[in-house]
């Protein structure tokens, strides 16, 4: 019914490419923090119409705890504090922060050089903001969260200089 098929000649096969692993993980890294930044600026838009203390309250209730405890009365007295602009701008630029990471983990996916000069920047532009926040409240997670963006920092300064030197000194044509 059919012709047969032509044989084609096999597809000569490509110097097999290693993976960048280390590229691999800060791509995994940055997509962790593109979700949980979409979750939180998901959360901020659905609950922007909800009277927050009340839902506090509702929750402290039904969680046992006592409203009078320090920290839940703290919590209590911030959370009575936000408004919805406030909550609708937090929602934006969340949004606007999942989609960079979510572009750097898809450069970095990649390998692309434009991704790693990206997280360079982002990284140095923020490093202040996450000292700054160190000094005001040192905790485990602050601290953390430098040590590995400053890992991914020296890596990728590191890995473009790499890169740099080989082009530089590649034997011209």
């Amino acid at each position: 019914m059919f012709p047969p098929a032509p044989s084609y000649p096999a597809r000569p096969t490509a110097s097999p490419h290693r993976r960048n692993r280390i590229l691999l993980l800060i791509a995994l890294f940055k997509f962790l923090k593109a979700a949980l930044v979409l979750g939180g600026g998901v959360l901020a838009l659905a609950f922007r119409k909800v009277d927050l203390t009340s839902l506090m309250l509702a929750w402290v209730r039904q969680l046992r705890l006592d409203p009078d405890n320090l920290y839940v009365s703290w919590v209590l007295r911030h959370v009575a504090l936000i408004h919805e602009s406030q909550l609708r701008l937090l929602a934006w630029a969340a949004f606007f922060y999942a989609l960079l990471f979510g572009i750097e983990g898809v450069g970095l996916l990649m390998e692309k050089a434009w991704a790693e000069y990206l997280v360079i920047v982002e990284i140095v532009a923020l490093i202040p903001i996450e000292i700054y926040g160190i000094v005001h409240k040192p905790d485990l997670l602050r601290w953390t969260l430098l040590a590995i963006n400053l890992l991914i920092l020296i890596y990728l300064v590191r890995l473009r200089l790499t890169a740099h030197r080989a082009t530089r000194d590649a034997p011209r044509r």
